[in-house]
């Protein structure tokens, strides 16, 4: 057993004793002071040792929301809708652009029974609260290494990393070193044990789900009833393998939007094959750059990052549209509606790359893998390797968990809902985590990433599972009802 793991226990057996029968009307008792933070909110702060390894160390402090139950309550619900970003910030109504517009009515239904609480991970927050992480330096754009060129190209993208990194480690000070989805997840347990809470009822979707994921093994005693949405797989130790899961599904992806367009007379490509389309424009743009209006022109590395983001199935119609418009001569939209976005200041991408991609390969390494993701995704899929290494190339020094197979027994159902569209935690690595939990049950839909709140069904069986536990039966579908896009 691992020192961690030691930690781990004691410091569980510890809060139980201490807290376990506290209810949540007493929990102000016990070091949460609710105050009024406006929106129907009530927020505190949850004091943590910076790094849970550490727990006589230094002192940090996360931020908490929670949106009162409007009926009886069951008791909480702690949620993360992904990120990694600011969770209590989606409680609120003007919840921002990478909300899905159906979170609204979602956290209605929610609140109906439950006490819905959010927790911050680690540097993330509102910017009101005073516990957000600003970096001085943004990052590099994670489609830097897409439209990169030159090895000079992939030089400044590291360069512009590592300032983010530097200058992130400069604000965060002593934070720094608990960074980590292992630490959110202690945070997670803490917060369940001043609830009151003897078991944690939690619904992760996205980068939730790797907080959620760390929990299954750290604290499987504790586990109640724990949804996954959009599971991001967290348990391949190998790179190559892990990227190639995001190829094949890009590959597949490719496919799906031409059947898509085949049967829409509204998509811009309708009448001729989507994906031969395709073909002719890269082999177009391998030739000579594409020409754009105002003198501009378009690159190969610009097409793949325009189609990184209209392969997205609510883009499939504007990536129809700038096809067809850039074999019409006139490749603009790839520079404006699906331009690349630029490097964010959050702390987020630190913490991200600390979790999955604590070691990075060389450029010599990366190109022999790349060779390999073109052998089985030749026309679209083998360049999500660089979008993904894109996110931490020329990061280092920071905390570090790095992905691993899961070690989970002794748990009760676990519900993970599973994407049939979802390339942002790809399909492939979302079964690879449910198959690793003994006792998960798959609930399939037609829909793509984080549909939760947009799926019917979807909110039917998981309000079930959250409050008696029951769970869909054995070879339940959702069908698709509305594709809804988050976090990519």
């Amino acid at each position: 057993m691992n020192r961690r793991t030691l930690i781990a226990l004691c410091l569980a057996a510890c809060l139980t004793a201490s807290f376990a029968s506290v209810p949540l009307a007493s929990a102000q008792a016990h070091g949460l002071t609710w105050k009024e933070c406006g929106d129907g909110l009530r927020c505190t702060d949850l004091v943590v040792p910076v790094d849970w390894a550490d727990p006589g160390g230094p002192r940090t402090s996360v931020h908490v929301a929670m949106l009162p139950a409007t009926g009886r309550s069951l008791g909480p619900l702690i949620v993360n809708f992904g990120g990694p970003g600011t969770s209590t910030v989606m409680l609120r109504p003007t919840a921002g652009p990478d909300a899905p517009p159906e979170l609204p009515a979602l956290l209605k239904e929610l609140r109906s029974r439950f006490d819905v609480i959010a927790l911050d991970p680690r540097g993330m927050s509102e910017q009101r609260t005073g516990k957000a992480m600003s970096c001085a330096e943004p990052a590099a754009s994670i489609f830097g290494l897409v439209t990169a060129r030159t090895k000079a190209d992939w030089d400044a993208h590291a360069a512009q990393n590592a300032a983010h990194q530097a200058s992130c480690h400069k604000a965060a000070k002593s934070a720094w070193h608990g960074l980590t989805a292992w630490n959110v997840a202690h945070d997670l347990d803490a917060l369940r044990t001043r609830l009151g809470q003897e078991k944690l009822r939690y619904a992760g979707n996205s980068y939730g789900t790797v907080y959620a994921q760390a929990y299954l093994e750290l604290f499987p005693q504790r586990v109640g009833r724990i949804y996954f949405d959009g599971t991001a797989d967290h348990t391949q130790p190998d790179l190559e393998a892990w990227l190639r899961s995001y190829a094949l599904t890009q590959e597949r992806h490719l496919t799906r939007f031409r059947d898509w367009c085949a049967g829409q007379r509204t998509c811009a490509l309708h009448g001729r094959d989507a994906g031969r389309a395709w073909d002719e424009l890269v082999a177009r743009a391998r030739r000579a750059p594409l020409q754009a209006t105002a003198g501009r022109t378009v690159h190969e590395g610009q097409v793949y990052a325009g189609a990184i983001k209209g392969m997205n199935p609510p883009r499939w119609p504007k990536l129809a549209t700038a096809i067809r418009k850039a074999l019409d001569g006139d490749a603009t939209d790839f520079l404006t509606e699906l331009g690349p976005d630029q490097g964010s200041s959050s702390v987020g991408g630190a913490s991200l790359c600390n979790d999955f991609m604590p070691q990075l390969p060389t450029y010599e390494e990366f190109q022999a893998i790349e060779s390999s993701l073109r052998e089985i995704a030749p026309r679209f899929g083998w360049i999500e390797g660089r979008f993904e290494l894109g996110r931490c190339w020329g990061r280092s020094g920071g905390a570090s968990w790095a992905p691993h197979p899961l070690r989970v027994r002794d748990v009760p159902p676990v519900l993970f809902a599973i994407g049939e569209l979802d390339n942002n935690t790809n399909v492939l690595g979302q079964h690879r985590v449910a198959a690793q939990v003994p006792s998960a049950r798959v609930l399939p839909h037609g829909d793509g990433h984080a549909s939760w709140a947009a799926n019917s069904c979807l909110r039917r069986h998981v309000l079930a599972y959250l409050t008696t536990g029951a769970l869909p039966a054995p070879g339940t579908r959702c069908p698709a009802e509305r594709i809804q896009e988050v976090g990519r």
